[in-house]
Order: C-alpha cells, then sequence, then structure tokens
C-alpha cells in the first residue's frame, strides 16, 4: 500500500495531473483606481499568493482564476485588497503610509511588513536609481537606518565604499556579506556589487538584527544586504527605456600654490631647520616669481594642465517583462560609458583613460505543470578598462603624482634651444622632474603607454520547485545549483621614459638627464585571473492558514565552494550552511518566528567546524486589538518587537588552516643532501571553534492617523569567544618564538546602539502629495579583552586595545598651557620634558608629559579620536508630488567623528615639499611677535618632533551633505499616447550638490585624503519611456 501511495504521487509531481476535480476557471476583468479616481498601473493582481496579472497604463487587468477564487490586489504604497471573483470587478486602493502590505524578502522567506518581527530596513530599486553613483552600492549611502557607509575611492566610474550593518559586530571589523536571489555571498561580495546596476534590482533589504541572521550561521554575524532582482510580471509585454548623461565636477581642486608662494614656504622650511633664508631659492628666483612673465622663473599648473575641468558619463538600459501564467520573463540590457578625466597630448596611441561596462540580465520562470515550476537567472558583466601608465587601476598614482608636482618645476617637456641664426640646438621634449620626485605625471600619461583590461563575471542560477499540495496544502520542495565566475584578462603596452632635471643655475635654462632610464618603445605583457563561486542549494517550505492562525515554515541546506584558479589557495574555502525557520501569527496580533543555523567551513577543524546559531523574534501588534482600534481609532499602527539570538563569523583575519601545525623541511646538516630540518613555525589549536556573538533587540513601531510613523530599536551584542592570539599570555623569556602560538578563542567584545526613524506621509488631493523621512542611528563598540598584557605603572595608560573601540588610535596630547600648543620661546624648550625622539624646535608641537617623569615617549600615548568609525550615521529625505512633477532631496551625513589630518604635517617635508592651504599659517617667530594667526606647526624639510602622531590636526569630521537631489517630469496622457507609450519622464538630478562642515581650509576633506581623487558633484539629465 505505502509504495502505491509512493508511486502515485510520483507520478503526480511528473505529469502534473490532478486526481481532484478541477474548478470551473472564469476570466475576471476590472479597473483599479486610487481614492481620487486616478488609474493605478502596476498593480499586482494575483490568488492563492500566486501572481496573475499586473495593471496597464489605464489601471486595466484580465486574470482568469476559480470561480470560487478571491482577487488580491497590492501595491506598495496603498493598502491591500481582495474582492470575490466576478466577470467584472472594479477596485479603489487606499492609502498606507506605513507601507505594512510590503512584501519584505529576508533571503530565506518573505514576509509582510506588518507581520515582520526582525529589525530590517528596505529601499526599492526605483529609489536607489536616484542615485548617480554608478556602482550599486554607491546608491545605499543614507538610505537605509543602521547601515554604515564608508566612501574609499572617489574616481568617477571607480567609486566604491565599504558597508558595516550596525557597526562592528567583531572586533575583526569585518563587512556585511551579501545574498543574491536566495545565494549568500562572502569572499569579494562587495565586489559582486560593482558588476550590478540599480536597473536589475527590485528590492534591498538590510537584515540588521541576530534573528534575521541566525539562519547565515557562520556569515551571519556581521549583518546581510539581501538584494533580490527583478522578475517577470503576466501580462502584455512591457519595455523600458532609460537614457541618460551625467556631467561631472570634483567639490575641491588641490593643487600646488603659484611658484612664489611655493618657494617662499620651502625657504621658510629650511630657514627653520638653520639651512639658511634662501637655501632653496635665491632672492632673484623668489622676484622672478614674484613678477612672472618669464619662462626662467615658470609658473606650472600642473593640475589644469592634465586634469579635466568636467567628465561625462553616459547611460543607456533596456528592460522587458511580460509573459503569462505559464511563462513570465524579465531581461535587462544597460550599458555605461565613464569618459576621460585627463587632458592628454598623445598622438601614437590613446593615452587618457576610458571604460565602458555592460550588464544584463535574463530571469525566467515556467510553470511546466500544476506541479512543477522551472525557474533560470543568467546574469553578467562585462568592464572593460583603459587606462594609462600601463599599470591596471593606475589612475589614482597619477594623481597622487600630480600633488606632488611643485609649479617651479619647469614643464612639462624641456623646450626647444634655438641658436642666434634660428637653428635648432637642442630638440627639447624630454620629460622634467626633480631630483626628489623622480617622475612626472605627465610623463606617466603620455609616455608610459597604457593598460586594457577586461573583467567578465557570469552569474547564473537554476532551479525547480515542486507544489507538493496534494500531499498537504501548501507544501513544497526545491532546489537549485547557481554559479558565479570572475575572468579577468588584462594587456599592458608599457614604455619607459628619459627623465630631465633643471641645472641649480636661474640664469639659464638648461637641463641634465637624471638617472638611467631611456626613452624605449612599446612592450607588451599580459595576464589573466580566474575564480568563482559553486553553490549547491535544496530548500522546502509549507504555508498554511487555520483560521485566524497562519504558519509559514522553511528550510534550506547549501554547500558553497570558492576557488581562484590562478592564484594562491589561501582564500578558498569550503562551506555548509543549513538553516531553518518557522513564522506564526494569530490574527495579525501576535507574531513569532524561531530559526536556527547550522553551518561551518573549513576555516576551522572538523570537529569543531560547525555551530548552531537559533534565534527568536516576537512582536505585538497591539494597532489590530479591537479595544485599541475603537478607543484610539488615530493610532494606525503600534507594534512592539524583540529578538534575540547567536550569531556565527568564521571571518577572524587568520590563515585558512591557522588550526594547523605549520611545519616545513628543509635540507641540511653535515651532509646537506642527505640530512634535513624540520621546522615547526607555528603550532595548531585542534580545539578552534568559529565565533559566537549574542544580539538582543528591542523596538516598537508608532503610527498615527495613517501619516506618521515613528520606529525606535535598541541593541546590544555581545561576544565571548573571539579568535584572538595566545602570545599575550607567554612569558618573553620562554624561548620559543611568539608567532608560533596558536590562537585561542578567548576574545570578549561588545557592540550596542540604537536607531531612530521617523516618516511622515500624506496626500491631500489628487494633485498634491508631500513625504518627509530620517533616520539617526548610533553605534558604540569596545574590546573587552584580548589577553592584551598591561604595560607597567609608569605608563598613562596600560592597555592600548581593552576597553577601547575598533581601530583606536594612540598619539600624544598637545599640551595647550600657553595658549597655542607650540613652543614659541627657547626657554619654554629647555624648560620643557625631553624627547625621546629627538629635540623639539621653535614652533613644534608641545606634548604633555602624562606620567610627569620628565620624558616623552611612549609610556605618554594617549587614546586619540573614537576609532574607525562614526558614532552617528543620519539621513533625511523630502520630496512632494505637485501635478505631473516631483521633486526629491536627500541629505546624509555622519556625527561624532575624528579624523587626524596628520599627513599634512609629513607632506610638508616628503619629496619636494607638498603644501596646501593649512601649511600658509604655519608658526614663525614673525607671525607670533605680531600676533597673527598661527594653526600649524613649524615647516621643515625633515621629519621632527612634530611628526608624530598627535592630535595636534585632529579635527571633528562630521558634514551634512545633499547627497542626491531630483526633479522629474511625467508627460501627460496625450504625449504619451503620441508616443504609443504607457508612461514618459524626463528627469534632471544632482549628487554631492554641497557640505556643510567644520573645516576651514580645502585640504582637510571629511572623507578621503588631500592627495587622492576629491569627491566629485554631478548632473545628470535623462528620459524614462515605458512601451
Amino acid at each position: 500500500m505505502l509504495n502505491k501511495n509512493i508511486f502515485t504521487a510520483a507520478a503526480l509531481i511528473l505529469l502534473g495531473t490532478s486526481i481532484q476535480v478541477k474548478a470551473q476557471d472564469i476570466t475576471v476583468a476590472g479597473t483599479v483606481k486610487d481614492v481620487y479616481g486616478n488609474p493605478l498601473p502596476g498593480v499586482i493582481v494575483s490568488a492563492n499568493h500566486k501572481d496573475l496579472y499586473i495593471t496597464d497604463k489605464n489601471g486595466q487587468y484580465t486574470a482568469k482564476v476559480g470561480k470560487s477564487e478571491d482577487l488580491e490586489f497590492s501595491l506598495l504604497g496603498y493598502k491591500p485588497t481582495s474582492v470575490k471573483a466576478s466577470s467584472q470587478a472594479d477596485v479603489v486602493l487606499e492609502d498606507d503610509a506605513h507601507n505594512l502590505a510590503e512584501t519584505v524578502n529576508i533571503g530565506l522567506s518573505k514576509q509582510s511588513r506588518e507581520l515582520l518581527t526582525d529589525a530590517v530596513s528596505t529601499a526599492s530599486g526605483e529609489q536607489l536609481g536616484k542615485s548617480l553613483m554608478s556602482r550599486l552600492q554607491g546608491s545605499f549611502s543614507g538610505m537605509f537606518s543602521g547601515l554604515t557607509t564608508i566612501e574609499t575611492s572617489f574616481e568617477p566610474g571607480y567609486e566604491s565604499l565599504n558597508m558595516y550593518i550596525r557597526g562592528f559586530s567583531t572586533f575583526h571589523g569585518g563587512v556585511a556579506g551579501v545574498v543574491i536571489d536566495g545565494i549568500l555571498y562572502d569572499s569579494f561580495a562587495h565586489d559582486i556589487l560593482y558588476r550590478i546596476s540599480p536597473e536589475e534590482v527590485e528590492s534591498v533589504s538590510i537584515l540588521k538584527d541576530g534573528a534575521s541572521q541566525a539562519i547565515y550561521g557562520v556569515k551571519g554575524s556581521d549583518g546581510l544586504i539581501v538584494i533580490n532582482t527583478k522578475r517577470g510580471t503576466p501580462g502584455k509585454l512591457k519595455v523600458g527605456v532609460n537614457i541618460s548623461e551625467t556631467v561631472q565636477t570634483p567639490t575641491s581642486k588641490i593643487r600646488s600654490f603659484d611658484s612664489y608662494t611655493f618657494a617662499g614656504l620651502r625657504n621658510q622650511a629650511a630657514a627653520n631647520d638653520g639651512l639658511g633664508e634662501y637655501h632653496y631659492f635665491p632672492q632673484e628666483a623668489l622676484e622672478g616669481f614674484k613678477n612672472g612673465g618669464d619662462e626662467l622663473y615658470p609658473n606650472t599648473d600642473w593640475y589644469d594642465m592634465l586634469v579635466c575641468d568636467f567628465s561625462n558619463q553616459q547611460r543607456i538600459s533596456l528592460d522587458a517583462t511580460g509573459g503569462n501564467e505559464n511563462v513570465r520573463f524579465y531581461s535587462n540590457f544597460n550599458v555605461l560609458r565613464q569618459g576621460s578625466f585627463w587632458n592628454t597630448d598623445q598622438k601614437d596611441y590613446k593615452s587618457d583613460n576610458e571604460k565602458y561596462r555592460v550588464n544584463f540580465r535574463s530571469n525566467v520562470d515556467v510553470k511546466v505543470s500544476k506541479y512543477i515550476s522551472l525557474w533560470a537567472n543568467l546574469a553578467g558583466s562585462i568592464v572593460k578598462s583603459h587606462t594609462p601608465g600601463g599599470a591596471v587601476n593606475n589612475n589614482g598614482n597619477i594623481y597622487n603624482l600630480i600633488t606632488r608636482m611643485p609649479s617651479y618645476i619647469y614643464g612639462p617637456v624641456t623646450p626647444t634651444i634655438y641658436d642666434e641664426e634660428g637653428n635648432v640646438v637642442e630638440q627639447g621634449g624630454e620629460v622634467t622632474t626633480s631630483t626628489n620626485i623622480n617622475a612626472s605625471p605627465y610623463g606617466m600619461l603620455n609616455r608610459s603607454g597604457y593598460s586594457n583590461e577586461t573583467n567578465t563575471n557570469i552569474y547564473g542560477q537554476a532551479g525547480i520547485k515542486l507544489d507538493l499540495s496534494f500531499l498537504t496544502p501548501g507544501l513544497w520542495v526545491g532546489g537549485s545549483v547557481g554559479y558565479l565566475s570572475y575572468i579577468t584578462a588584462n594587456m599592458a603596452t608599457t614604455q619607459k621614459y628619459a627623465r630631465f632635471i633643471r641645472n641649480d643655475d636661474w640664469n639659464n635654462l638648461e637641463f641634465t638627464k637624471f638617472g638611467t632610464t631611456i626613452n624605449d618603445n612599446l612592450k607588451y605583457s599580459k595576464g589573466e585571473a580566474l575564480y568563482g563561486y559553486l553553490s549547491y542549494k535544496g530548500e522546502a517550505g509549507w504555508q498554511r492558514d487555520f483560521g485566524k492562525h497562519h504558519l509559514n515554515a522553511n528550510a534550506y541546506a547549501t554547500y558553497q565552494e570558492f576557488d581562484n584558479f590562478t592564484g594562491s589557495a589561501t582564500y578558498d574555502f569550503r562551506r555548509v550552511y543549513t538553516g531553518a525557520e518557522l513564522a506564526y501569527d494569530f490574527d495579525k496580533r501576535y507574531a513569532v518566528k524561531l530559526s536556527t543555523g547550522y553551518s561551518g567551513s573549513d576555516y576551522f577543524p572538523r570537529k569543531t567546524r560547525f555551530v548552531w546559531t537559533p534565534g527568536v523574534s516576537a512582536a505585538w501588534i497591539a494597532s489590530n486589538e479591537s479595544f485599541i482600534r475603537e478607543s484610539m481609532p488615530w493610532l494606525s499602527l503600534l507594534k512592539i518587537r524583540g529578538s534575540y539570538a547567536i550569531t556565527g563569523n568564521d571571518a577572524t583575519g587568520f590563515d585558512r588552516y591557522a588550526y594547523k601545525d605549520q611545519v616545513t623541511s628543509t635540507t641540511g646538516g653535515l651532509i646537506p643532501y642527505l640530512g634535513y630540518y624540520t621546522n615547526e613555525s607555528a603550532y595548531g589549536n585542534p580545539n578552534l571553534e568559529p565565533e559566537k556573538i549574542h544580539k538582543a533587540n528591542i523596538g516598537i513601531d508608532l503610527g498615527v492617523a495613517n501619516q506618521l510613523q515613528v520606529s525606535f530599536d535598541v541593541f546590544k551584542e555581545k561576544m565571548t569567544n573571539g579568535v584572538i592570539s595566545s602570545t599575550a599570555k607567554v612569558p618573553l623569556y620562554q624561548g620559543i618564538p611568539l608567532g608560533a602560538y596558536p590562537i585561542t578563542n578567548m576574545g570578549e567584545y561588545e557592540n550596542k546602539g540604537w536607531e531612530l526613524s521617523v516618516s511622515y506621509k500624506k496626500r491631500f488631493n489628487s494633485d498634491f502629495a508631500l513625504f518627509v523621512a530620517g533616520h539617526l542611528d548610533y553605534s558604540k563598540n569596545k574590546v573587552i579583552f584580548v589577553g592584551e598584557t598591561a604595560y607597567n605603572e609608569s605608563y598613562a595608560y596600560r592597555y592600548r586595545t581593552e576597553g577601547y573601540p575598533v581601530g583606536q588610535s594612540w598619539g600624544y596630547l598637545t599640551d595647550y598651557s600657553n595658549g597655542s600648543g607650540l613652543y614659541n620661546f627657547q626657554d619654554e624648550i629647555e624648560a620643557g620634558p625631553k624627547y625621546s625622539f629627538g629635540t623639539p624646535r621653535l614652533g613644534d608641537i608641545k606634548y604633555k608629559d602624562l606620567n610627569n617623569d620628565g620624558v616623552i615617549d611612549e609610556k605618554d600615548l594617549a587614546p586619540i579620536g573614537n576609532g574607525s568609525l562614526p558614532k552617528y550615521n543620519f539621513a533625511f529625505n523630502v520630496g512632494f508630488n505637485v501635478k505631473n512633477f516631483e521633486v526629491s532631496l536627500l541629505f546624509q551625513g555622519i556625527g561624532d567623528y575624528d579624523k587626524n589630518y596628520g599627513e599634512l604635517i609629513s607632506n610638508q617635508s616628503a619629496y619636494d615639499g607638498i603644501f596646501t592651504e593649512s601649511h600658509k599659517s604655519a608658526w614663525t617667530a614673525e607671525k607670533w611677535l605680531n600676533d597673527e594667526e598661527i594653526s600649524f606647526p613649524a615647516l621643515s624639510t625633515t621629519s621632527t618632533t612634530s611628526n608624530r602622531t598627535n592630535d595636534f590636526l585632529l579635527k571633528d569630521a562630521s558634514f551634512l551633505r545633499l547627497k542626491t537631489a531630483e526633479i522629474s517630469y511625467k508627460m501627460p496622457k496625450k504625449v504619451c499616447d503620441f508616443l504609443n507609450a504607457s508612461a514618459f519622464k524626463v528627469y534632471l538630478s544632482g549628487q554631492n550638490l554641497f557640505t556643510i562642515d567644520g573645516m576651514k581650509t580645502n585640504d582637510t576633506p571629511v572623507e578621503g585624503s588631500v592627495l587622492n581623487f576629491p569627491v566629485y558633484r554631478m548632473y545628470r539629465l535623462g528620459i524614462n519611456l515605458t512601451f
């Protein structure tokens, strides 16, 4: 009998037949409108949790359903509704400012916003698309509560940033993981985001608390960024076209001073060092620089010569979607071109920069039968980069070199010399530089060749889903395989160039070849790299309603491997993830979710590599209680949430096989070819295990009049088995190298904070709507224990890690007891403490002797700043619609973030001296006597006592920036009809339009460095057509 049942079930799955009597289907048609009578396009029409149709530009739909089924209508921003199936069903949707009907993707499953018990932030692809950043993660800044974004590169077309969810969850400072269409990616995860465009994205969810992260086991601790790409919608073929042109310009231009100012500062530095008043530039040269107009005394503006004031970027995106209840598809093809920001004059080959990126995606869903569904995703990108200088990603090096080039250097090439009769004596045209710099940005751009790199990323997934509802309603199982590959091919075409330096005689324009490098011909070389992911996933789910009781269970198991086929296997891994969750709610009033993960990786020994990570979250949706609805009808939302979970981490910063003994064998002994030496360089720890982080979260969501919403969360995270080195507990005299000792699970760490989100949304009438929203996040971390050995009592601070945040900097504190923090009199120096690292000069920074021993040394080091991350992150956006016009503004910023600009002190003595705005206010005796403004220590041509990590140039780098702004106009219906389009929008947008901060000079940027590409301001004009 059992065999017969099994055979029957298998036959049903394979053949897609049913032993049940099929209900009679009917065709339903109608129109969906808002409360003002406007038709609503894009409304999803579904039945039994299955999408059937999407309304067209007139809000109309046609769907075939069972006669006894209910039709469900949903659209983000509106309250969902359902009606009984009939031949004609017109529907009106009401506004929902709280988006309670929003389906939130939490990776393994999807839950409605109303019943969500976890702490999750979301944004749609449409919202992210308003950013002008060329890479997906660039659009994340300010969009999510709980997500800290630190931009690390501002080069146009190559912008990059690191993302941290609720700060650091471990003292290793890991970044968030990425889940794309249900598959988790870790290593190079953020590199994946470089190759996805916002046009492909349906939604992004940020999983912030432990209950949402627990199912991801050893990769859950740093939080997850869940990306859900677009899928096909049933209905007529819909084609979209988005074309835009972007103009980019730097927000600041860091350049060397004019020759007269530069020479004065360089001489001033030499005079402070006792080298004389005109050590580098004689008085006649200063006069020549001051008067100008004489090629003997050049004033070369290297920035204006080589850097464009404007660069441009073009983007075009095409997408198509359509299908029916059996086959649905979504396809996207988009191209980005980044133009050059260099001025070049090379005629023999293309020496400026250019980049093309092509993205493609096709997601297909096929219903083979009633019980079998197939799906496939094929996506990828091809990035072709042309970079000057013969090296990959060389633009940053060229820009850095420009900041080093002083204006007094004649350039960019030596002049042609003629005799009295006009005959050429010296051809000229040789690249100029100086002895200390020994390079030229002009030479790198025009005489060093170029590099062509092609990076191909292919991302594919295919899966099957089996509907087992004939066994029990709501049951399904599925499986999928995913592959992600990177193929990088580089061809470098390089050449060398000779360097010439000017002779010391300022009365003659004569040059001498410097070094042995000669001008040579172009040479070719190539290289490649290949690495990729392979993932196998099995999953199952069960969804069932029992009256007011609603259950949703999901489980999965994934095996994943990563291989670097052309490089070291150090970064390869093998991981296994399993997880399950059960969500239950009663009458949409009480909700609870149980989750668990069991996972492991080969970064740990076999017997200890797996870790169990359970979690629980619950919510009381009090606003759905009848007694609250009746007594407080204005209270549209009141939900109290809480969660507790354990998450795991295997990214400890140690080598892949650190748990093993490191043993090597070499030949040696009296007869080397017969004898061997065995060396054990490190001892393993066979009991090493993944880290566990305990996370708790309490939150409340409050809504008033279906317009105002306030959410507040408090969280705390703690780790008690952090992976650390054990050498701190080993005495130095034990005779074994400290590096040989094993790593252990002894570290302790905590992270805590809160998040506040506020939004207000209201449509006043059919022509005007207003939206205001913002969030303020706070996080603070502390290293509790890493086995640190305390310094003796003579140290002002006996610990340098324990008790402080991750990334805590240490340096000397400035003694402002004399008002300036600088030595102004020789008597001050002689009466003050001695310095263990040199003798201070007049104008050098005066340090505090914290332990009062009369000596400034490492015992006086103190904490500088407040760690690697800002304590506060905030953003707010405001938008409104007036008829067909829409305006939106996004402001983003950080607070309580100290940044040390000590590099300005080291810059002054680097190369020929790198002088910027701050150096003009450097200490001199004359300024001190005349009571002039002094905000910088005395200049020097060498490293002085001021050139130590200290707090003199520690500044508050908090800022508020208008991150994005957009104004758009939707063309009226008659224009769309003329073009046979369902929608036509024209938009003008900007990025990084202005920044408010406390900086007084342009060489102290709140982000980045004075020596690197600055933040770029961008303007975009585009059109968006839908057919």
